[in-house]
């Protein structure tokens, strides 16, 4: 009679049970999260990935995620290259929240941007409004990969929006960004670099990774293919729209290499400038100590095969893992190799380990993605299935068709006839 819970309702421990399954249910579908569901703290490398994050920078990011994880206030911001394992810790934090009967909510910037984007359209949903209170209004906001991909005035205002929005309500979020806190817009850097609300974790890439590399490049080819030398009037006979073409396969290329993301894929004839946009992306990153692989496909071939004899001193699969893995990798000329099944297998494992992983590649080739509808496009390079799947996926792969005059031949001195003294002699005379 004494207790003071005499009188009152309670559930069952099973039926407590279920509303708890079922809290935790509508938690994960409010938390948006998906597949990064496996992303936890107890699978995260205590040292972060090798190769990609330096150990030091990564276990003080890890605690400080730990922490706020178990008490989410304020805003925690994760800054470092792509792959060092900012997206793994936010994940973990708000899987962490979920498992706790916390609400929040996950969603890469790009993703929102594309959401806001076709939910302004009239009639289409979820409405515009809608999405975008959720976001604001989110108990707690993990917002991954703030800056990636093009950066138009629109989006920076529409991020502007939300930050600062739930800057001034102090709302608690957790912000990824590959961005340095040089390159932010000044109201971004306000808001998320803010010592008063934000704890900031740094991962810097490990020293090795630092020393990037474009792969056998001569230095000439950087210095003399830079996107300054890169003439978008074209070769001899370029009209106005292939020039326009040009100059908007520049724009892009130059946007790709100052912040990467996703798949750049540049296609055209020989010599209309692919192989110089390539090399120009391998040489920014290159000049920023940012790290890039640049290969030709032929090449890179002959390399695999020459590593997987048993004589070499080269591991075959600590070199094909590094070119999977690059951070960011340049693939000049696909499909000018020798089409063999062993040449189709490992492009095959290449192509669909980067294309799942998302990680940041450029092609160059000559094959048209719409020749792909085709067997062979008019160069004679062939894809498999799988690779052409991967290829024509137009939310992965950006495509830049580059048609133009061969570059080659602009300002070509024009041979002058020979005449002889009496020929030339009967041409004065007629004069």
């Amino acid at each position: 009679m004494g207790s003071p819970v005499f009188g009152r309702m309670a559930p069952c421990e099973c039926q407590e049970k279920i509303w708890q399954d079922h809290r935790y249910e509508r938690l994960s579908r409010y938390a948006n999260l998906g597949p990064l569901e496996r992303l936890r703290f107890d699978t995260a490398l205590p040292d972060g990935r090798d190769g990609f994050s330096d150990p030091a920078t990564f276990r003080a990011a890890l605690e400080s995620a730990m922490r706020y994880a178990r008490n989410p206030e304020g805003w925690l911001v994760l800054l470092g290259p792509s792959g060092c394992g900012k997206t793994h810790l936010a994940a973990a934090v708000a899987n962490q929240c979920v498992e706790d009967g916390r609400p929040v909510f996950f969603i890469p910037a790009p993703q929102l941007l594309d959401q806001l984007r076709a939910s302004s359209e009239p009639g289409e949903w979820p409405d515009y409004d809608g999405l975008f209170q959720q976001v604001v209004t989110a108990p707690l906001l993990v917002l991954d990969d703030l800056g990636a991909g093009n950066i138009t005035p629109w989006a920076e205002e529409k991020m502007d929006q939300v930050l600062t929005s739930r800057y001034n309500a102090r709302r608690p979020t957790v912000v990824t960004s590959g961005l340095d806190r040089s390159s932010m817009p000044d109201r971004m850097r306000t808001r998320l670099l803010d010592p008063d609300l934000a704890t900031v974790c740094e991962i810097s890439a490990p020293s090795s990774a630092a020393k990037s590399t474009a792969g056998d490049l001569p230095r000439r080819m950087l210095d003399s293919m830079t996107f300054e030398s890169f003439e978008p009037r074209g070769g001899t006979g370029a009209t106005r729209e292939q020039q326009a073409v040009l100059k908007e396969a520049l724009g892009v290329a130059r946007g790709f290499a100052e912040h990467p993301d996703r798949w750049l894929y540049l296609a055209g004839p020989t010599g209309v400038g692919k192989t110089h946009l390539a090399v120009a992306i391998a040489g920014l990153r290159t000049a920023r100590q940012l790290p890039v692989t640049f290969t030709f496909v032929p090449d890179l071939l002959d390399h695999l095969r020459q590593a997987f004899s048993p004589g070499s001193r080269v591991s075959y699969d600590r070199l094909f893992e590094q070119i999977k893995n690059a951070e960011l990798l340049i693939l000049d000329d696909l499909g000018a190799h020798s089409s063999t099944a062993w040449a189709e297998e490992k492009l095959y494992q290449l192509i669909v380990h980067r294309y799942n992983a998302a990680l940041p590649t450029v092609i160059t080739s000559r094959v048209m993605l719409a020749d792909l509808d085709q067997d062979e496009g008019d160069s004679g390079a062939s894809f498999s299935t799988a690779i052409r799947s991967r290829l024509r996926d137009g939310l992965m792969v950006t495509e830049r068709l580059m048609t133009a005059p061969d570059f080659r031949h602009r300002g070509a001195a024009k041979p002058r006839a020979r005449r002889s003294s009496s020929s030339g002699s009967r041409s004065r005379g007629r004069r």
